[in-house]
């Protein structure tokens, strides 16, 4: 990134925000992919894309000018993604926002589940999820129903 903010070294907001990695960055994780679905809904990106490049930049005028010269495309886009997601998780109004959040890769209400069936149609729906706690260990638990009896069951997921 390109500092021009005299004396400090610190790029200023305008240019965090239209720099290179900071758009590539909040692109990947708005648009999603093949593997990937965004958890942010699309009302909250020009938000999440102005607190993000406030936080980021106040992040970086924290740091002393050794730091900031150490800095490198791979911090800078790892800072990225932990302050984009801690935005997000501020702006979560619900749970079930919270834990998409939070896990973005597990399933989703509404998501199917093919377990192998004819025609790869989906056995299942998922139909809720909810965090659950034993000790110290932490689960994901997602409820769905079969497709074809309307049955209800549950999984989990021990998280990290």
């Amino acid at each position: 990134m390109s500092t021009d903010k005299p004396g400090t070294g610190v790029p200023t907001r305008e240019q965090i925000a239209q720099s290179e990695l900071f758009t590539a960055t909040l692109e990947f994780w708005f648009t999603g992919s093949a593997h990937l679905r965004s958890p942010f809904p699309a009302p909250w990106h020009a938000t999440l894309r102005e607190r993000t490049a406030e936080r980021f930049h106040a992040w970086l005028s924290a740091l002393g000018e050794e730091a900031r010269h150490a800095v490198n495309d791979t911090i800078v886009g790892e800072k990225l993604e932990e302050l984009l997601f801690q935005c997000g998780s501020e702006l979560a109004t619900n749970e079930e926002e919270r834990l998409t959040i939070l896990y973005p890769f597990l399933p989703r209400p509404g998501d199917p589940i093919v377990g192998g069936g004819a025609g790869g149609a989906a056995d299942s729906v998922v139909t809720g999820r909810r965090l659950h706690r034993e000790g110290k260990d932490a689960f994901l638990e997602v409820r769905a129903r079969r497709t074809a009896t309307g049955e209800e069951w549950s999984t989990r997921f021990e998280l990290p």
